[in-house]
């Protein structure tokens, strides 16, 4: 490590593929993270059609005061880190606050390192993906892949979702707008993680995988598709409840898998 990690002997576990420095506190977390990690690399690589990465630094601080210094430090003076972020990919690596004293089970645990998770894949497609980002359409993936919500594949649970999440939203934002700049890509108004998240499984959902890896490479394209995106994936999802299978089985789309 080149630089301060801001934090007083480290927890450290490592193999070929990750090496986590956690503050002692997170001996747990960073357990549960590097599992999580180990267990959804090669499924997330498969996703992006690689064979293998580079290995990555994991930092987890317990602090958020020092987690924000620390992620300033590595960036240019004046710039800005919004305060929802808890997970940030600078210089390459993973980089975490979780509190641990708001983890009361093991499944709070294993959705807390699934943060690292979402990083992970952040930093897979900035190095071998995209050439210029696309911020609804990296969050989205990241939010589809992460597994933070595996529970909406359950027909019910993602009508629900649908239903709470999105359709109740009484102005729908551009998606090429939302940015993590400025009010932000998360506030009261709307979650731009559940929007990207809907956006980017309706992609997975009708367009066949040359298709999807094309626009994740091409900058125009991605543009272009996010004019109409979420209204697009509104409209493919709002089916009535008895159609709802259909939709989430990918088997009301047979018109659209050559998109």
């Amino acid at each position: 490590m080149n630089y301060d990690l801001m934090i007083d002997n480290p927890y450290i576990i490592e193999n070929e593929n990750f090496c986590i420095y956690a503050s002692p506190s997170l001996k747990k977390l960073a357990d549960a993270s590097f599992n999580e990690l180990k267990l959804n690399m090669k499924r997330i690589l498969y996703f992006f059609e690689l064979d293998d990465f580079r290995k990555v630094i994991v930092i987890l601080f317990d602090d958020r005061v020092v987690f924000r210094k620390f992620v300033l430090s590595l960036r240019e003076p004046g710039a800005h880190l919004p305060e929802y972020a808890h997970g940030v990919f600078d210089k390459g690596m993973i980089i975490s606050f979780i509190n641990q004293e708001n983890i009361k089970s093991q499944n709070e645990l294993s959705d807390k390192a699934k943060i690292n998770v979402h990083e992970f894949i952040h930093i897979v497609n900035k190095e071998k993906v995209y050439k210029k980002r696309v911020v609804w359409l990296d969050e989205g993936v990241a939010s589809y892949l992460d597994g933070e919500r595996d529970y909406l594949k359950e027909n019910d649970k993602f009508n629900n979702f649908l239903n709470t999440k999105i359709l109740n939203i009484k102005n729908l934002p551009a998606m090429n707008d939302l940015s993590h700049k400025g009010s932000g890509f998360k506030q009261d108004l709307y979650n731009g993680y559940d929007l990207a998240y809907l956006c980017v499984r309706y992609l997975v959902e009708t367009y066949n995988k040359d298709k999807f890896i094309q626009i994740l490479r091409d900058y125009d394209l991605s543009i272009e598709i996010g004019k109409t995106i979420l209204q697009d994936a509104i409209d493919y999802y709002s089916f009535p409840i008895n159609d709802l299978d259909k939709s989430i089985s990918g088997n009301n789309a047979p018109n659209n898998t050559n998109k």
